[in-house]
């Protein structure tokens, strides 16, 4: 990702003393569907669906087709680099970047702002060229801090966006096997959750990430519609399960599968899966 950059927009704050004005009277934008991240929120946090020998094989396998939908090789390094940049924007602007934070500045304690982030995509030559937003795309994400503190929704839009990862960018706990550069596109509307303080790199990251539109990895392109969390280079994504409610997985040497009443431990290599308790 380079190029691009930053409307902020300082909507409101207040002033005293005499011949002073009042606040202003402010309407932030909405973040969208925040009632429904709340609850997905919720569910990577107390997954619902029941878990035992009977079904976890089933489960297994559709983690298993589903792992290879995530592009998890490049996806949570583009967005990190998305939310990289808000964080510095907003720190030079002596704004808060921890939604679990007030602001650390009491002359922004009352301030309340929108920032939007236009990043021109690099797009898929090596070398890249110089920032090129019609060939290459761009992704735009919308944070507003409220009263001076980060709202933990951020949201916005992937627009014909081309970005090309190498194996050693995206990092070992989420990078790919292959050894290839990866050739990345990305169309569509995204909301993220953040957990934590905006981070500064993939590997200090922590967020949820909602998606819905077109991804692909060089001239394979298809719809998707996905989760996952990314918490300090750890990768968990939903799985909906037959007999009712959502596991959630854990990638790592092997899968943790995590339901309401149980967990497994599942190998990729002799798909077995083993209780945890």
């Amino acid at each position: 990702m380079r190029g691009g950059g930053l409307a902020l927009v300082v909507v409101a704050a207040l002033f005293s003393g005499a011949g002073g004005c009042g606040p202003d009277t402010v309407t932030l934008p909405t973040p969208p569907k925040a009632e429904e991240t709340a609850q997905l929120v919720a569910l990577y946090q107390m997954p619902t669906a029941t878990l035992d020998k009977t079904n976890i094989d089933q489960v297994r396998a559709s983690a298993q087709a589903k792992l290879a939908d995530l592009n998890l090789d490049w996806l949570p390094t583009l967005l990190s680099d998305v939310l990289a940049r808000e964080r510095k924007r907003l720190e030079a602007a002596g704004l808060s970047v921890d939604p679990n934070a007030a602001a650390e500045d009491e002359r922004f304690a009352g301030v309340t702002a929108v920032a939007n982030v236009n990043r021109i995509c690099a797009g898929w030559d090596d070398p890249a060229g110089p920032p090129d937003q019609a060939a290459n795309g761009a992704v735009q994400v919308t944070a507003i801090v409220d009263s001076g503190r980060l709202n933990p929704e951020l949201w916005g839009t992937a627009s014909a966006c081309k970005a090309r990862f190498s194996p050693e960018s995206t990092g070992a706990a989420i990078g790919s096997e292959t050894g290839l550069a990866v050739t990345a596109t990305l169309d569509g509307t995204l909301i993220i959750y953040s957990l934590g303080p905006l981070p500064t790199s993939a590997i200090d990251a922590q967020f949820l990430v909602s998606f819905e539109g077109m991804i692909g990895v060089g001239d394979k392109v298809r719809s998707a519609s996905f989760d996952f969390e990314l918490v300090n280079g750890s990768v968990k994504f939903r799985v909906p399960v037959e007999s009712g409610g959502d596991a959630i997985v854990t990638v790592g040497v092997t899968l943790g599968i995590q339901g309401a009443n149980a967990g497994f431990s599942c190998t990729l290599t002799t798909l077995t899966c083993e209780s945890t308790g």
